[in-house]
């Protein structure tokens, strides 16, 4: 009873506040946002100082005269209204006001309608703040996250890929090619694996110097993308040596498709500078899941094996042994 009491006292000295004018004056004058008062027709009936510093109009400009004056952006006041309709009040709502002596700024608005106990409409209350420099802040930030995901994803790509060819580098390329034995059925997962290694390239460095070395690992990059199918994963494994994950190849279609690359590098002469051009082999061994092996890793180790298999039996060659007499084993 005694907290009802004291409620009810409290209650009872705020109105008592509101009722003296110059209290209420007072108020307004301490309050560092703008409020407008507007009439239930929508025309201003009090304009505080704050108003005036934040509008640039003096009260004898703007008393009478509608509210919607002072907001340019009519179809942001027409959706603040529909808004105030609805719900009787808003929250910061922002859209663009009028600066008397200056570019709009960027205002953010809280209103309320106020009735009187018989739900007579008395009028509108709106307190305006100038979110230009919210604004400002906000659409730096957004620019600087912007700039940040945008270095954020080239970093990423340097991290996963080799600059010269542009390949994925070796760790990117056993993470997607398990990223694609993952997306089979369990059970039905089929991947070829092609290891290539370009011959004699050590004596390409030492002849004609890195420069043409590097041109050469290019112009091998690039034959790798042209053959390559769209969601074949193609890497740069390091120095002179390349892969390719085919997703859903088998021993002989990955045999194939290492072939096609060893004919287009036989018969392409990569120009070096004006006045030269460089003749290369490539050797390649082959494996595949699950026709020789069970897992990525046994099939990366199977193919390498066979590569030098091909590099022992006079290089510029496919090496794709049947697996059949491994399994019978």
């Amino acid at each position: 009873m005694g907290r009802s009491n004291a409620a009810l006292a409290r209650r009872a000295d705020f109105l008592a506040v509101l009722a003296d004018p110059d209290l209420l004056q007072l108020m307004l004058v301490a309050c560092p946002d703008a409020v407008i008062v507007a009439s239930p027709e929508g025309r201003i009936a009090l304009y505080t100082g704050a108003s005036e510093a934040l509008f640039g109009f003096a009260p004898i400009e703007v008393l009478g005269r509608r509210a919607g004056l002072l907001f340019p952006d009519r179809e942001g006041w027409r959706s603040l209204q529909h808004a105030l309709e609805r719900d009787g009040y808003v929250r910061t709502f922002e859209l663009a006001a009028r600066r008397k002596d200056g570019p709009n700024l960027i205002a953010a608005v809280s209103a309320a309608r106020v009735a009187n106990r018989f739900g007579e409409r008395l009028g509108t209350v709106y307190y305006i703040r100038d979110h230009s420099a919210v604004r400002e802040i906000e659409d730096a930030l957004r620019r600087n996250n912007a700039q940040l995901s945008t270095l954020v994803a080239r970093l990423d790509h340097l991290a996963r890929h080799d600059p010269l060819t542009r390949l994925l580098n070796r760790a990117a390329a056993y993470e997607a090619a398990e990223n694609v034995l993952l997306a089979f059925p369990v059970g039905e997962a089929r991947l070829g694996v092609a290891i290539f290694d370009l011959d004699r390239f050590k004596a390409i460095n030492d002849s004609y110097g890195h420069l043409a070395g590097d041109a050469v690992l290019e112009a091998f990059g690039t034959i790798l993308r042209q053959q390559a199918r769209h969601g074949d994963v193609i890497a740069r494994f390091g120095g002179e040596e390349f892969v390719a994950f085919l997703p859903g190849a088998g021993l002989e279609e990955a045999a194939r498709f290492a072939e096609r690359i060893r004919e287009a590098v036989q018969l392409r002469h990569i120009p070096v500078d004006d006045t030269l051009a460089i003749a290369v082999t490539v050797s390649a061994g082959v494996s595949a899941i699950p026709d020789c092996a069970e897992n990525l890793e046994e099939a990366v180790r199977l193919a390498d094996e066979r590569l030098y298999e091909a590099k022992r039996g006079g290089r510029n060659r496919v090496v794709a042994d049947s697996c059949q007499q491994r399994n019978a084993a």
